[in-house]
């Protein structure tokens, strides 16, 4: 807000330059002004808290005393804090005994690195006076990772309550930080506290607290504001969503309001609803969902990955199902419909029902219909399951599948080292006089093979393994496809992702993860989404037909296909879609071949 910046402003001219002030010869006095040798002017008036409070609308920022510090003046008392460098305070008389005392976050010197010890620091009571500081809170310990520094916060929100945050901000591994609300009176105590984990790519996620006596029992209650913002590679920067958690101060400790963060989802929901069917603003509606998503994911146990937990000793909080989740998830599949997009509008039509959203039939019946607009429903003319034998399918590993039509419409298929011919008008077989092409997928030099896509369960991006195929170093690829949301994700390899190679040319790798088209190139480290295949000629195996003008893609609600246009392709054969594997289609998209728990299953239209 500007006005906290104005009052932030004021505050750094009152201390005085830093040529003076960093020399730190003297105790530091709160809101004194330097004289002209450098030492503080202890006459000189404290800026008022009410002032303060009442200009930035609740909320009084600590001070940050010069570099160095390591005591203060209150009440004409030194107070020093040994070994420890005071990094920001907030005084006034919290304790109500008429004198002057302070918060303060401490921590151990920084060293010419600009880190400290192995603490984050320390939330401290400081009285004029008092032998040693009263120690309230520790943050997290310092990472060892050398892009950690540690970071603080500290302010007033209300004549009552304090907020602190102490933790660490990385820029190649993951930060941690801890917050307290501290509770203003004769005893100070811990009213709420949390913890909040940054993981590597994640957007930014800003915690702002409120305290206000919302059920009038006398003691002030905590609203935590929570703020996505942002995001790294491989993903576009997100929008910015703010959500609530809201909490009762009780005896046993914070109760939630059960009307938080769901009335803040539906208002971003019905953002998403408004914008989904308007062409100018259709293509802003899939990440303002994901983001959505992100957020979720952020305050609730339900999303698999809370980056806010262990509030107040407990867990992250249980939001249960979320209909705004479901809204939302429609609005993405209205979106991709909006732009003709049928492959990613049943990508997102996967997961716009799934808990922890609800599902409701009224949107499971948009949905349907949506889909039916970017891609009709086509019936087969005949479908068969054949006779003959083919490779079996390793679940969720990207591999070549064993199914290839030639330039003749006739279907080959591999079975270990035998490649079987079958004349699809006929449906006559035969040895072919073609060698059986390998299930790995290796890059097109030879030295590199793609093992998995997964999810590593940090809850931000899925990824892609690649290992040499001689010597070298595997590789991870961050890839633009964030998890499902869910609980499942487990283990310390965490889980694999559906992963289908389509071909894999000079350009790079191009491959359809969790029903997203993306491309992927190991010789810059990135993955981004694809709007169109390239015209790298397909191997055997791929899903696009052998003069790469059509492609079969299965998905959960059935075969898309999609050549001069896409449809959704139906035969009893094909039923159910979840049971369908490998598949591909020749050239026109009017046959197609698929294997269905091992068998091979043709259909024709």
């Amino acid at each position: 807000m500007r006005s906290r910046q104005v009052v932030l402003a004021l505050l750094c001219l009152a201390l005085g330059g830093c040529a003076r002030a960093c020399k730190n010869d003297h105790p530091y006095v709160p809101g004194a002004e330097p004289s002209a040798s450098g030492a503080p002017d202890a006459a000189a008036p404290e800026p008022s808290a009410t002032a303060a409070l009442a200009v930035d609308g609740g909320v009084e920022p600590a001070f940050a005393p010069p570099p160095g510090t390591t005591s203060i003046v209150l009440d004409g008392a030194e107070v020093s804090v040994p070994e420890r460098e005071i990094v920001l305070v907030l005084s006034g008389d919290f304790d109500g005994d008429g004198k002057k005392d302070a918060l303060a976050v401490v921590r151990p010197p920084a060293g010419p690195d600009g880190r400290g010890g192995s603490s984050a620091g320390e939330l401290v009571h400081l009285r004029g006076g008092a032998p040693a500081a009263g120690a309230i809170a520790t943050g997290p310990v310092m990472s060892v990772d050398p892009s950690c520094v540690p970071t603080a916060r500290l302010e007033r929100i209300g004549p009552r309550s304090a907020f602190a945050e102490i933790g660490t901000a990385c820029t190649k591994g993951s930060g941690a930080r801890a917050i307290w609300v501290v509770r203003l009176g004769p005893a100070l105590d811990v009213a709420f506290d949390a913890t909040i984990t940054d993981p590597l790519s994640a957007p930014k996620l800003a915690i702002d607290a409120e305290a206000a006596d919302r059920d009038k029992d006398g003691i002030d209650d905590v609203v935590l504001r929570v703020t996505i913002e942002g995001g790294a590679a491989p993903f576009e920067p997100g929008p910015r969503l703010t959500a609530k958690l809201a909490f009762f101060d009780r005896p046993a400790g914070p109760s939630r309001d059960a009307e938080e963060p769901e009335a803040s989802l539906r208002a971003i929901a019905a953002q998403a609803t408004a914008r989904a069917g308007r062409t100018k603003d259709a293509p802003g509606v899939p990440g303002m969902v994901q983001q959505m998503r992100a957020l979720y994911r952020a305050l609730c146990r339900e999303g698999g990955a809370p980056r806010i937990d262990k509030i107040h000793g407990g867990s992250a909080p249980s939001c249960g199902a979320s209909k705004p989740l479901e809204d939302a998830g429609v609005a993405e599949v209205r979106a991709w419909v909006t732009q003709g997009d049928a492959v990613r509008a049943f990508a997102a039509a996967d997961q716009a029902s799934v808990a922890p959203a609800t599902r409701t039939a009224a949107r499971v019946a948009e949905v349907q219909k949506l889909l039916a607009e970017v891609a009709p429903a086509m019936d087969a003319r005949s479908s068969r399951a054949l006779n003959v034998l083919a490779d079996a399918p390793r679940p969720q590993h990207p591999e070549w599948g064993p199914l290839s039509f030639e330039s003749s419409a006739k279907l080959l298929v591999r079975h270990g080292e035998k490649v079987s011919r079958v004349d699809l008008a006929t449906f006559e077989q035969e040895d072919a006089d073609v060698p059986a092409w390998p299930a790995h997928v290796v890059s097109p030099d030879g030295k590199m093979r793609w093992l998995e896509a997964y999810h590593a369960c940090e809850g931000v991006a899925l990824r892609a393994t690649f290992a040499p195929v001689a010597e070298g170093d595997v590789q991870d690829v961050l890839l633009p496809v964030a998890p499902r949301l869910g609980t499942r994700c487990a283990g310390g390899r965490g889980e694999a992702a559906m992963a289908t190679p389509v071909a894999w040319g000079p350009r790079g790798l191009e491959t359809i993860v969790s029903g997203q088209p993306l491309l992927v190139r190991l010789d810059t480290q990135n993955a981004s989404a694809l709007a169109a295949w390239l015209d790298e000629p397909p191997p055997r195996g791929s899903p696009r037909s052998p003069g790469g003008r059509a492609i079969a893609i299965a998905t959960p609600q059935g075969l898309l296909v999609r050549a001069e246009k896409t449809t959704l392709r139906r035969a009893s054969d094909l039923a159910p879609a979840a049971d369908l594997r490998h598949c591909t289609t020749t050239d026109d998209g009017l046959t197609v071949a698929c294997l269905k728990k091992g068998r091979v299953v043709v259909a024709q239209f």
